[in-house]
């Protein structure tokens, strides 16, 4: 789910969006919605937490200008997942959702050949289902259900990028964004991390080979050049380059970050909803050999001298 903050930076991007039209288009979804001080506050403010009313305008507007690419029947499966996860206390929730898996699979059958975006949402539903069993698992103690159930999502979500890469090749002028394709790679990664105590994730052999092999620093970096306000896929590549300690990553990634907004020199600094890096354990070797006082003294003298000369 993007953040407010993605929202509006996403809508501003677009050709012709000067903050006056923005406002017009604010206006004319709720005339007393947003006041243009506040709005570009929020544009360059990754920390300030966005008020319901303010979440709606925005969610609107982007709802219309950026819908999803795949169609509203399978969307629905998606939806009706996302509502039934949200149950508690809801004794047929297992049953209902294996009733729904078992619908999804079915409804796969019936699709036409080159209906790859239907078929990637639904691979991708799929994979969420597999992947929410798997920590599930580990609470129980079941391995090897485990395994099975993480080896599952992961094909399920490999399925799903393969369709998609396959959909962007024969349709160039529709092709489905970066920051989908990011989407489900981190699902990917996520399978890893969710298969292991969070206490291990930071040593997790397996995780890191994943990290190493499988090309993610690299799909961060293709997301961040379609979408360079993407701070938090910036501060993914930082984690994973941390836990890598590969240095030049860990320079790279923060200057992404830094390229966002400047108040992430400050590793204190707590975007909304969010901890900051200096308090968090898969920062820590990045800021103990590559983010010292010293760095990060330099960086703020650069960023300063830019912004005198601008």
């Amino acid at each position: 789910m993007a953040s407010l903050f993605n929202k509006i930076c996403r809508l501003k991007q677009q050709p012709g969006w000067s903050w006056e039209h923005f406002q017009s288009e604010i206006d004319s979804v709720d005339p007393d919605g947003i006041k243009l001080k506040l709005l570009q506050r929020y544009h360059r403010s990754p920390h300030k937490k966005p008020t319901k009313h303010v979440s709606q305008i925005i969610d609107l507007l982007h709802s219309e200008y950026f819908p999803s690419p795949f169609p509203e029947p399978v969307l629905r499966l998606m939806h009706v997942y996302g509502e039934l996860k949200k149950c508690k206390r809801y004794l047929t929730k297992d049953k209902d959702t294996c009733d729904l898996e078992s619908h999804v699979k079915e409804k796969m059958k019936t699709l036409v050949v080159d209906d790859y975006l239907s078929k990637v949402c639904l691979e991708w539903l799929l994979g969420n289902v597999a992947f929410d069993r798997i920590a599930i698992h580990l609470e129980n103690g079941s391995r090897i259900k485990m395994e099975e159930t993480k080896k599952s999502a992961i094909e399920h979500y490999q399925t799903a990028i393969s369709m998609l890469e396959q959909h962007n090749r024969l349709n160039p002028d529709h092709a489905v964004k970066m920051r989908d394709l990011y989407h489900v790679h981190y699902n990917i990664l996520a399978c890893y991390l969710y298969a292991v105590p969070e206490e291990a994730r930071n040593h997790d052999a397996a995780i890191l080979q994943h990290v190493r092999k499988s090309g993610y620093l690299e799909r961060c970096k293709e997301a961040i050049a379609e979408e360079p306000f993407q701070w938090s896929i910036a501060r993914n590549g930082l984690r994973f380059s941390s836990l890598l300690e590969d240095k030049g990553e860990i320079k790279q990634f923060f200057s992404l970050l830094i390229a966002v907004h400047p108040k992430f020199v400050d590793l204190s600094y707590e975007p909304f909803n969010q901890l900051s890096i200096s308090v968090m354990p898969a920062y820590q070797w990045a800021i103990k050999n590559v983010l010292t006082p010293h760095y990060l003294a330099e960086i703020s003298k650069e960023l300063k001298n830019q912004q005198n000369a601008a």
